[in-house]
């Protein structure tokens, strides 16, 4: 893939950042004037070498995080070993999983280790008077704050939604999505460990836990490490607020109070940085990233796009048409992040691309929950207001990698919902190669949607863009509990069936017929996309079906939008 001159530009940046940091550390190691911590490190020539030694072990993980992303490119060993899924029935990968395994390995058992000698040797100098258990709690906790600091600086990293690594090492939105929840998770029980460890050993002294943890002398001046405690226990309670209102039940529910209250990250970071100063060391590199893809965020505001058309769909969803020359070089599966200023000041929605072209992009969603839910609130603005102005940002994600694969030669699209947005632009993908071919066998397309609207058939991306062409089949799943009046549908490709779609066997029906005919060995490519339940269902249903069926060669690709 290209880069243009900005992304490229970006990315000399980006990479920068890294050596840069290290010398920025190292240099506020030296002036301990460049700290405002009540605790600091810096004060400290015995802890400097350790800090140093993990910091290395820091970069030296994220060097060979790159490495082996870009041997993974490279080589098709890799890259098959990587995205294989660790089980059949689940989305993630061995790659994200031994990634995550490996950070965690990394900062509670290496880190520890590489500190432990030092901080004993260096504790019972300064207090021979501390029994040896009292000496276990004590290093404990210095070592459990290394260990957290350590997973505090990888968190950041994929949180950028302009990542020019992720982009430049082809690393998957999802993926880098998905640890970088597992890594927030992880965060919260290090805090929790690390505090455990600080009530027990400090129980051991003669003033009250609650005095020492809250309470500060009124006189009491600020970088003497009598605040830090105080300080950790409000970055504590901000991080427990931010991974209560994280977990799936909330985020899916209440998306806005969840995006709010993560901005106390900020506040967090801060307060463990005053905590203690080392906290911060690790995480220069994530939040400089961080930085520059906010500033990108906030220049989208500057350039308003427009609606162009809205079209409410028979089955409830929306289709809107907005005027923009961003989107010329999008792939099929790639997704933008839309503003509308008039519904949300703030808040930007994740909608997959359904079509661009060099003047404009279409999106398709679902008006679903509560009615001051953003796709609601957008529906009724856009019902009197059509030409509303928008912020886009983007385009993001992986394109769907099996239209791009010629050795396919059936592709099955299993989506649910709005997940048919991500597939549309992929099959007139491969509908137009199809048409370039000459004496070269075509390749046969199955769409199978899932949805509990009823209309479904009726969609204007179906009708408009489906509608009559060759080589395509079409199968609508209405899922609805009361299907009502089953409408006739104007396609004859189509059929509208009212129950939930069994993929192993339409496989079994549609793909397995074509075996014989494409030599006994058939390649075929399978794209799931929907809730994690749908997802989870449909690969194990195309791992049944792959155990069972000689012959057909299957290549998986997954998109699930619960994340």
């Amino acid at each position: 893939m290209k880069h243009s001159v900005p992304q490229v530009a970006l990315g000399a940046l980006s990479l920068a950042i890294f050596p840069a940091s290290w010398v920025l550390v190292s240099y506020m190691m030296q002036h301990k004037e460049w700290c405002f911590a009540d605790f600091c490190v810096e004060t400290q020539s015995a802890r400097q070498p350790l800090v140093r030694n993990t910091l290395g072990v820091y970069y030296s993980f994220i060097a060979t995080t790159a490495i082996l992303v870009a041997a993974a490119k490279k080589f098709p060993l890799f890259k098959h070993l990587f995205g294989t899924r660790v089980q059949r029935c689940y989305t993630y990968t061995i790659g994200e999983l031994a990634w995550f395994i490996s950070a965690l390995l990394l900062s509670l058992i290496v880190v520890p280790a590489t500190v432990w000698n030092s901080y004993w040797s260096m504790l019972r100098s300064a207090v021979p008077a501390w029994s040896w258990i009292r000496l276990v709690y004590q290093t404990m906790i210095l070592a459990t704050g290394d260990s957290l600091a350590f997973l505090l600086g990888l968190v950041m990293l994929p949180a950028s939604k302009n990542s020019f690594f992720a982009t430049l090492l082809d690393l998957p939105y999802t993926s880098t999505l998905r640890v970088h929840i597992w890594l927030g998770y992880a965060i919260f029980w290090a805090i929790a460990f690390h505090l455990v460890f600080c009530i027990i050993g400090y129980s051991l002294d003669a003033t009250p836990l609650y005095e020492k943890f809250f309470t500060v002398a009124a006189d009491m001046p600020w970088g003497k490490s009598k605040y830090f405690f105080l300080m950790g226990m409000i970055s504590f309670f901000l991080f427990a607020i931010i991974t209560a209102t994280s977990v799936a039940y909330v985020r899916r529910r209440h998306y806005n109070f969840f995006y709010v209250t993560h901005f106390l990250f900020v506040a967090a970071i801060a307060f463990a940085y005053f905590h203690a100063s080392m906290s911060i060391f690790y995480m220069i590199p994530g939040i400089c990233l961080y930085t520059i893809d906010g500033f990108i965020r906030l220049h989208s505001y500057r350039s308003k796009e427009h609606i162009t058309n809205v079209v409410f769909e028979e089955s409830g969803y929306v289709s809107i048409t907005i005027a923009t020359t961003k989107c010329g070089s999008t792939l099929p599966g790639q997704f933008m992040r839309v503003n509308v200023p008039s519904v949300s000041t703030f808040e930007f929605h994740p909608l997959s691309i359904v079509q661009a072209t060099p003047d404009s992009v279409s999106f398709l969603f679902r008006p679903n929950g509560k009615e001051t839910e953003w796709t609601c609130l957008l529906a009724s603005k856009l019902a009197s207001t059509p030409n509303l102005a928008v912020h886009l940002q983007g385009p993001f994600g992986k394109p769907i990698g099996i239209a791009y694969d010629t050795l396919q030669q059936v592709l099955v699209f299993h989506v649910a919902g709005t997940g048919l947005s991500s597939c549309i632009a992929a099959i007139e993908l491969v509908l137009e190669r199809n048409a370039l071919l000459e004496n070269i066998v075509p390749v046969k397309i199955f769409l199978f949607w899932s949805s509990r609207n009823m209309g479904m058939e009726n969609l204007s991306w179906i009708q408009g863009h489906l509608k009559g062409l060759k080589n395509i089949t079409v199968e609508l799943f209405q899922t609805s509990d009361d299907p009502g009046d089953i409408a006739p549908t104007s396609i004859t490709t189509t059929r509208v069936i009212h129950h939930r779609p069994n993929l192993r066997q339409l496989l079994k029906k549609h793909v397995s017929a074509l075996v014989s005919d494409c030599g006994g060995v058939l390649n075929a490519g399978v794209f799931v996309c929907g809730p994690e339940t749908f997802v989870r269902d449909a690969l194990e249903s195309v791992a049944s079906y792959a155990s069972l069926q000689k012959g057909v060669k299957l290549a998986v690709e997954v998109e699930s939008y619960d994340l």
